[in-house]
Formats: C-alpha cells, sequence, structure tokens
C-alpha cells in the first residue's frame, strides 16, 4: 500500500514538472517578426496547369462504376423492338434437332418443341428464350450464340450447340420378317 502511494506522488511531481514554460530562446521563430531568425522553409511555388471543362454530354458519367462493357452494350444487345418466334417461348434444353433438309445450297435444321412442333430453321433464326441465333446447320447438330444480359446492364455471348437428337433402339434392328413364301 505504501509503495503505491510513494508511486502515485512521483508521478505527480513528474506531471506538475512537464508543465513548466519553454524557454524563450527554443521557440521557433516566427516569419516576418522583427528581429528573430529565418529558419522557415522558402514557400514553393505552384505552377497553374491547364483547365479541364468537363462536358456532361461528351464524357462518361463519373458517378457511374467504369465497365468495358460500357461500349458493347448497343452492339451486342438485341433487337427489343423485333417479333419474337414461337420456337423462342422455349428453353434451349426443351428443343431437340430431329433432322436436317439440305436443297438449294441451303441447309434446313428441323427443331422440335416441347409442345410436339417441328421448326424448319436455317441459319440467322432465332432459338430459345436466350435470344440464341443460329449461326450454322450441319448435318449433326446446330450452332448458335446467345445473348445474356450481366449483372452490369451489358450483353455477354454465349456460343451454344443443339446437336442431333438421335433415338435409342430398344431392339436390335434384326428383320424377322417372315413374308409370304410361296415355294
Amino acid at each position: 500500500m505504501m509503495t503505491t502511494r510513494v508511486t502515485a506522488c512521483l508521478l505527480t511531481a513528474s506531471v506538475i514538472a512537464g508543465c513548466g514554460h519553454e524557454p524563450p530562446d527554443s521557440a521557433p521563430p516566427v516569419a516576418g517578426a522583427a528581429g528573430s531568425a529565418s529558419r522557415a522553409a522558402a514557400i514553393p511555388t505552384v505552377h497553374a496547369t491547364g483547365v479541364f471543362r468537363y462536358g456532361a454530354m461528351a464524357e462518361r458519367n463519373p458517378f457511374e462504376p467504369y465497365t468495358e462493357l460500357q461500349g458493347a452494350r448497343s452492339s451486342n444487345a438485341p433487337d427489343p423492338t423485333r417479333r419474337r418466334q414461337p420456337q423462342e417461348r422455349f428453353p434451349l434444353g426443351q428443343l431437340e434437332m430431329v433432322g436436317t433438309l439440305a436443297g438449294r445450297g441451303k441447309a434446313v435444321a428441323l427443331i422440335r418443341d416441347p409442345a410436339g412442333t417441328t421448326h424448319p430453321l436455317a441459319v440467322g433464326d432465332y432459338l430459345g428464350r436466350d435470344h440464341g441465333r443460329i449461326t450454322k446447320v450441319r448435318e449433326t447438330g446446330v450452332d448458335l450464340v446467345e445473348y445474356i444480359e450481366d449483372d452490369q446492364g451489358g450483353w455477354k455471348v454465349r456460343p451454344r450447340t443443339v446437336e442431333l437428337s438421335i433415338p435409342e433402339s430398344t431392339d436390335d434392328h434384326t428383320d424377322n420378317y417372315e413374308g409370304d413364301d410361296e415355294t
């Protein structure tokens, strides 16, 4: 207990001793004061730069986050005024390619929807809910690109393929035909 009182007294004495005034010799000189030595650093000169004028119509909005997709919004965005085709009501996974037709240098894919309707589609036609556009018709499938809206308001291009649906056989296709034998 005695050591606590001694420690408290010494601490109080050191705080009081530290609150004294500094001698006038150690005060920093004041710039421009009479009779004081000039120890202050010189004030740096500031050189004027060109004036930037912000044109609201010509520049991007500085309060919106910058994305690389901003320039691509209009070029990749699907046409909102285009009339959608019947085969665009279904997701791509519910559509199946059941065959192709070829003639006069043009290939046509036969795409069946879940309702059982078969749609003859060529390059340039649309397919699926995500604005898919057919880019190539092959004997074994259809290549297309879909336009998917991202979380930043831009559009991403996603290549997709719909392969030819070949029904699995339940029998071995051996002909057991016993025709009318006239022997």
